[in-house]
């Protein structure tokens, strides 16, 4: 009986999981903020191409990289070349355990030369690398 408790218990313990979650960090924020730093940066100073390596597979089962590419430079021609970016918003969540998940969402208010837009980007870590899955441009006014 005692060995039928202790089995009992090891598979009531093993089909358990064990997760703690961590929701809005500051240090989170920072480690996806240096995301969005490379992708400005790529943007304003560097390679347009860097900004495609930013990007998750996952991002591009939906977007492919031209369409990626012609979005850029829609809003570039649109709204005309950044000059500086704010961030507006940002939210993340962390689940480490048995069940990992990491997910960042950060929202920009971003002046450009015509006109402003609000850019949301959202993110998550595959492999340990903060991918972006998600980028939205928004007109403001």
């Amino acid at each position: 009986m005692k060995t039928l408790i202790t089995l009992l218990t090891l598979f009531i313990l093993s089909s358990c999981n064990f997760n703690s979650t961590y929701q809005n960090r500051e240090n989170d924020k920072i480690d996806a903020e240096k995301i969005t730093h490379k992708f400005y940066y790529s943007q304003t100073y560097g390679n347009k191409n860097d900004a495609l390596n930013l990007f998750s597979e996952k991002f591009f089962a939906v977007t492919n990289r031209d369409k990626l590419n012609e979005m850029i430079s829609s809003s570039e021609n649109d709204f005309g070349k950044i000059t500086e970016y704010n961030l507006k918003n940002w939210e993340t969540l962390i689940v480490k355990g048995s069940n990992p998940k990491s997910e960042y969402l950060l929202t920009y208010d971003v002046r450009r030369e015509k006109e402003p837009t609000q850019e949301t980007f959202s993110m998550i870590k595959e492999n340990g690398i903060i991918k972006i899955i998600g980028y939205r441009i928004t007109k403001l006014y």
